[in-house]
C-alpha cells in the first residue's frame, strides 16, 4: 500500500510537470514558470562497528544508486509564488521517492499573506536486501501559514500542520504515527539589523497501534537575531514545551526546556565565536527509565578567512550531562578544527574533533549499565565541487570512533555518500 501512494503521488506530478512545453526554462518572467532536471550516480555506506561477546562485530550495508530530479518555479515577481521538486532514485537495495512543494500568496505590499508547504517522501526495501529487517515506510506532512495583520515592522500569524508516518510492517521500533497542531505567534518584518519572533503552539500525536504512548504538547518559544557590525551576529532560541501523556503510568508528563545561543563578534584576529547549548527534562514522576536531567554545551573559538574562499575555526568545545545518581553522568571535553567556504567551485563544511567524555560513576547499580570512560573523534563534512559547468561531485560524511578504557566496550559508527551529479 505504502509503495502504490507514493508512486502515484510522484508519477502524476512529475507527468504534470513533464507535459509544460520544452521552453518553459527561460529566464524571462514573462516566458511563465522555470523548470530544471538534474540526475546523480552514487554509493552510500554504513559501517556499525562494536563489541558482542568475546569478538569485534560490524555491520556494514552499501548501496549503489541513481537518481533522477525536476524542479519548478515559478517566474520572478509573480504574485502567486510556488515551487515543485519531485525525485526518484532506484538502487540496489532500495527504491526512493520524495516531493516538494510550496506555495504562496503575495499582496500588494509583499506580505505572504498564505503560504502551503507539503512534503512526502517513501522507501521501499529490494527482495533480499541487507535492510530486511525494517519496513517499507511512507512520510507526508502539509504545513499551512496564514497573516491575517501585517505593519511596516511587525506581523501576526497563525499556523496550522497535520502529518503521518506509515509502515508496511509496523513493530515496537517502527510505528505508524499522526500528528496534527495549531499555532499562532507574532514576528518581525524585514531585517533592519535584527529580526525576532514569538509564538505558542499545541500539537496531538497519535500511535495507532500503541494508544497508550499517545500525547499532547503545549510549547512556547522565542526567537532573536542581531547583527554585529558588517560580519558578526549574535542569536538566542528559546523553546519550552510540556508534554501531557495520555497514559502517565505508560510514559510521565514531562517538561523539556531548550536554548540555543551564539554569538560571533569581529575581534582583531578574525571573529571570535561563542556557542551555547542547554537542555533540561522534567518528570512528573521520575523512574528508572525516564529519569529527570540536563545537558550543557558549548563552543569558545576563533574563525578566521573569507567564506567565499575559505574560512577556518579553532575551538575548544565542552560538555556536562547530569542525570542524578544515573551512571549516564559525564563531563566531555574535546578540541574542535573546522572549515567552510561558499566559492562558485567548492561549496561545503567540514569538521574534525578529538575529545575525551568522563562518567561521574563507573559502578553502576544493581539494575544499571556500567558506562566507561572513552576518547572520540567526531568527524563531519558535506561539500560539493563543480568539475564543469553541468558536472559536480557532492560528498556527505559522518565518523564517530570511540576507543574506551574497556576495550569491550569500543564502537564505531559511520556513514558516507558520494554522488556525481549531472545538471544541464
Amino acid at each position: 500500500m505504502s509503495r502504490s501512494l507514493t508512486a502515484a503521488a510522484v508519477i502524476i506530478l512529475g507527468g504534470l510537470a513533464a507535459c509544460l512545453p520544452a521552453g518553459a526554462r527561460s529566464e524571462s518572467a514573462l516566458a511563465g514558470p522555470l523548470w530544471s532536471w538534474d540526475a546523480a550516480a552514487g554509493y552510500d555506506r554504513f559501517t556499525h562497528t562494536y563489541a558482542l561477546a568475546t569478538s569485534d562485530t560490524s555491520e556494514t550495508v552499501g548501496e549503489s544508486l541513481l537518481r533522477f530530479g525536476l524542479e519548478g518555479h515559478s517566474a520572478p515577481g509573480a504574485r502567486d509564488r510556488w515551487r515543485l521538486r519531485v525525485e526518484a532514485s532506484a538502487g540496489s537495495d532500495l527504491w526512493r521517492e520524495r516531493l516538494d512543494a510550496d506555495w504562496r500568496r503575495l499582496d500588494a505590499g509583499g506580505v505572504a499573506r498564505v503560504r502551503a508547504s507539503a512534503r512526502i517522501s517513501g522507501h521501499q526495501y529490494r527482495t533480499g536486501t541487507d535492510y530486511g529487517r525494517s519496513s517499507d515506510v511512507v512520510d507526508a506532512r502539509l504545513d499551512v501559514q496564514a497573516v491575517p495583520a501585517a505593519g511596516l515592522r511587525r506581523e501576526l500569524f497563525l499556523t496550522g500542520w497535520g502529518g503521518t508516518t506509515a509502515f508496511e510492517r509496523a513493530s515496537p521500533l517502527e510505528q505508524d504515527a499522526r500528528e496534527m497542531g495549531l499555532g499562532a505567534g507574532v514576528r518581525t518584518r524585514g531585517w533592519e539589523g535584527g529580526v525576532w519572533s514569538l509564538a505558542l503552539r499545541h500539537a496531538v500525536r497519535a500511535y495507532p497501534d500503541s494508544a497508550s504512548i499517545d500525547r499532547r504538547t503545549w510549547s512556547a518559544e522565542a526567537d532573536w537575531t542581531h547583527s554585529l557590525g558588517d560580519e558578526g551576529s549574535a542569536r538566542i532560541y528559546h523553546r519550552s514545551e510540556h508534554r501531557l501523556a495520555v497514559d502517565p503510568q505508560v510514559r510521565p508528563d514531562a517538561w523539556l526546556h531548550w536554548l540555543d545561543a551564539a554569538v560571533q563578534a569581529p575581534v582583531p584576529a578574525g571573529l571570535a565565536v561563542l556557542e551555547l547549548q542547554a537542555e533540561r527534562w522534567d518528570y512528573a514522576v521520575a523512574t528508572d527509565t525516564w529519569r529527570d536531567s540536563w545537558r550543557l554545551a558549548g563552543l569558545v573559538g576563533l574563525r578566521r578567512g573569507d567564506v567565499l574562499r575559505a574560512q577556518w575555526l579553532l575551538g575548544l568545545a565542552a560538555e556536562r550531562y547530569d542525570a542524578g545518581a544515573s551512571p549516564e553522568t559525564y563531563d566531555q571535553v574535546g578540541l574542535r578544527v573546522g572549515a567552510e567556504s561558499y566559492g562558485s567551485r567548492l561549496t561545503g563544511t567540514g569538521t574534525v574533533e578529538y575529545g575525551r567524555r568522563h562518567y561521574t560513576d563507573q559502578t553502576g547499580g544493581a539494575l544499571d549499565l556500567t558506562y566507561t570512560d572513552f576518547n572520540y573523534w567526531r568527524l563531519w563534512l558535506l561539500a560539493e565541487c563543480r568539475l564543469t559547468g553541468h558536472l559536480a561531485i557532492s560528498a556527505l560524511g559522518s565518523w564517530e570512533p570511540e576507543s574506551h578504557a574497556e576495550p569491550r566496550d569500543d564502537v564505531s559508527l559511520g556513514f558516507a555518500s558520494l554522488r556525481l551529479v549531472w545538471r544541464p
